[in-house]
């Protein structure tokens, strides 16, 4: 029943011993926090500035609800766990405080594993930046992963805006976890091939080339193939060229599944076939068989 106009509505309130109770339920309370103690850790993604500005000039404070945050220092220190964007369209609109679920005890590793949980699912989020939450809370695969693509020479980044930094992340996850009989994952070779063929051209750390050559690595041994004929091989036609191959000889499958071969495995069958052009007559035993490519 809606309460009656100009009469507060009677709110619930838990005897002393049922409230402790209660509050022992939750892992966070609820409290107004100022603005000015607020900050943003490295786990974060950058704001969003045209959302935040956009957010700001349709500002709505019965929508807000709670940003969640972690105590550093009780009093003056918080860190924004999620809802960096509302925090931003606050301060635009000139709030001095908001509400906040006030989470305590936290490390930075459990914050951003806060952060990547409370974000994974959400498509906005750039995968660069779930991975990089990941890494900082703890987790060994992204870990790995970052290791050995600066192993390589090579940065991890939302985008592939530098020709050393590699903005393919799911692909670079896929082709880390390419594994087979005589290699633990496919990510170093395929990163050390495009290094030595491809660096610096357009379309270097496409996702079908890193996961292409993370297949090639898959499926042969380094005493299967001659690399520095492969790497010739692939330089005639560089990557845009090579992924242009693969696409021409899947030309009339279906484009979710390419009739049951993944455009993966073609660019890996292109890179076979360079490689054994390469090779011309001087040793046929050396020839790769692409039919193990399947």
């Amino acid at each position: 029943m809606n309460a009656t106009k100009g009469v507060q509505p009677a709110v619930a309130v838990l005897p002393d011993l049922e409230a402790k109770r209660a509050h022992a339920e939750w892992p966070f309370e609820v409290g107004l926090v100022p603005l000015s103690v607020l900050i943003i850790d490295d786990y974060q993604r950058p704001p969003h500035h045209e959302f935040i500005a956009h957010g700001a000039a349709n500002f709505d404070e019965t929508l807000v609800g709670t940003i969640d945050i972690s105590e550093r220092s009780k009093g003056s220190i918080y860190a924004i766990l999620d809802g960096q964007q509302r925090f931003h369209m606050m301060r635009q609109v000139g709030k001095t405080a908001c509400y906040c679920s006030i989470y305590t005890g936290m490390s930075i590793q459990d914050e951003a594993g806060f952060f990547y949980r409370k974000n994974k699912d959400r498509k906005s989020m750039n995968p660069f930046y779930s991975f990089r939450a990941r890494r900082i809370a703890g987790d060994e695969e992204a870990q790995a992963i970052q290791h050995l693509v600066e192993m390589e020479g090579f940065a991890l980044g939302p985008n592939s805006n530098h020709e050393d930094v590699i903005g393919a992340i799911r692909a670079v996850e896929r082709a880390y976890a390419m594994a087979s009989e005589h290699r633990d994952q496919s990510l170093t070779p395929a990163l050390s091939t495009i290094r030595e063929a491809f660096k610096g051209r357009k379309g270097s750390f496409d996702s079908w080339i890193i996961q292409g050559l993370g297949r090639f690595w898959q499926i042969y041994t380094d005493d299967e193939v001659n690399l520095d004929r492969l790497i010739i091989g692939l330089q005639e036609v560089g990557p845009q060229g090579l992924l242009g191959y693969a696409r021409d000889a899947l030309i009339g499958q279906p484009r979710t599944t390419y009739g049951g071969i993944s455009l993966p495995t073609q660019v890996a069958r292109e890179a076979v076939k360079l490689h054994n052009r390469a090779l011309g007559n001087v040793d046929r035993r050396e020839k790769l068989d692409g039919k193990r490519l399947s």
